[in-house]
C-alpha cells in the first residue's frame, strides 16, 4: 500500500492508502485491490506519494503501551 496526500481546491489535505492511482480526462482516482476506488477528485491542487510506515507487532512476552513504545515483561519469581 501507498499513502497518498492529496490538496484539494480548498485547501483540504487528504491522507489515503491505496495500491494505485490513474490520473486522467476524469481526474484523479485512487485504487484499493480488486480495482475497487478509495476515492476520487476530479479536480485537486497537488498530489504526493508517502510509503506507509509497516506496523510491527510486539513480540511474544513484551506489552505495548498507548504510545506505542514496546515495555518489556515484568519480573515474576522469588
Amino acid at each position: 500500500m501507498t499513502n497518498y496526500e492529496v490538496k484539494t481546491a480548498d485547501g483540504v489535505l487528504h491522507s489515503i492508502e491505496a495500491v494505485t492511482h490513474v490520473h486522467d480526462s476524469f481526474g484523479l482516482t485512487l485504487y484499493l485491490s480488486a480495482g475497487r476506488a478509495a476515492a476520487i477528485f476530479p479536480k485537486f491542487e497537488w498530489m504526493r506519494q508517502t510509503a506507509v510506515a509497516a506496523e510491527q507487532a510486539p513480540t511474544a512476552g513484551t506489552a505495548s503501551t498507548n504510545s506505542g513504545e514496546v515495555v518489556p515483561p515484568a519480573a515474576t519469581g522469588e
